[in-house]
């Protein structure tokens, strides 16, 4: 049989050779690749497809720790957005609140925020009567009034938020409400502010007639002792007229967010 394949190859070898110099078709050529297209092509995709898999077996470990880098990285640069946002954010306030003009007869002491109780609508903050904190003085962020102070130490102070149902001031032994008025209007409406809830101020107006609208623009009036005119309270959501008792209620939505304070000024 070796012998018999021996000859064939000769024969057939023969044959191209002569084709090749004669510039004839090879057809023994042809015929091979028309007899083993039919078995090399599932070979060929068979050993694509083993190698495949060999690579992804030895790559597995590979694979998995760079899928890990990629998740590792990912988590970082939101992070890192989060971080950028809040830092932008916190620098805005920051500019608005060195925008703040002159009071007179006041000094502007700066404060950071160190404790909150939201259930008492209490803040803490890291100055006292050391730096010239007194009792009733009132504490703004950027965004307006956020309450008054309510006790002081040497060098910290509690704060009431504005939004306590309880917040009022003490001068000279005086208890009082917050004066406000509806800027939007002329001449400004004249009323009384406190708080109704977490989220919630109301104000009176004497004259249940008052032209107040929802939008309004609500500031302090400076009738206060110690709150001086023109910090921002928030604005006007709902308008309640009550003729029974010759009044009119307006629920103001607060201009400062808990949630957005870190650095304050307390009018000294």
């Amino acid at each position: 049989m070796l012998i018999g394949l021996c000859a064939l190859g000769i024969v057939l070898g023969s044959i191209q050779n002569g084709a090749r110099v004669s510039q004839k078709p090879d057809h023994v050529a042809s015929l091979l690749r028309t007899l083993i297209r039919p078995v090399s092509s599932p070979l060929a995709s068979l050993t694509r497809g083993t190698s495949d898999f060999f690579h992804g077996i030895l790559s597995a470990s590979r694979l998995t720790a760079e899928n890990r880098r990629l998740h590792e990285l990912e988590a970082a640069q939101s992070l890192y957005s989060t971080t950028m946002l809040d830092r932008d954010d916190q620098i805005s306030r920051l500019r608005s609140m060195l925008k703040f003009g002159e009071v007179p007869g006041k000094k502007r002491i700066p404060a950071s925020l160190i404790g909150m109780s939201i259930n008492e609508n209490r803040l803490t903050l890291n100055v006292g009567s050391a730096q010239g904190v007194v009792l009733g003085s009132p504490v703004e962020s950027a965004q307006g009034l956020v309450g008054t102070v309510e006790e002081v130490e040497p060098r910290e102070c509690q704060v009431l938020m504005l939004t306590s149902a309880g917040l009022q001031m003490t001068s000279r032994g005086k208890t009082q409400l917050i004066g406000a008025i509806d800027v939007n209007r002329t001449p400004p409406l004249v009323g009384l502010v406190r708080g109704e809830n977490a989220s919630t101020l109301s104000m009176t107006f004497l004259d249940p007639k008052a032209p107040v609208q929802v939008g309004d623009l609500i500031m302090t009036s400076g009738y206060s002792d110690k709150i001086p005119r023109g910090i921002n309270i928030g604005k006007v959501i709902q308008v309640e007229p009550n003729e029974e008792f010759g009044t009119l209620k307006a629920r103001i939505d607060p201009a400062f967010s808990p949630g957005n304070l870190d650095v304050v000024f307390v009018l000294g």
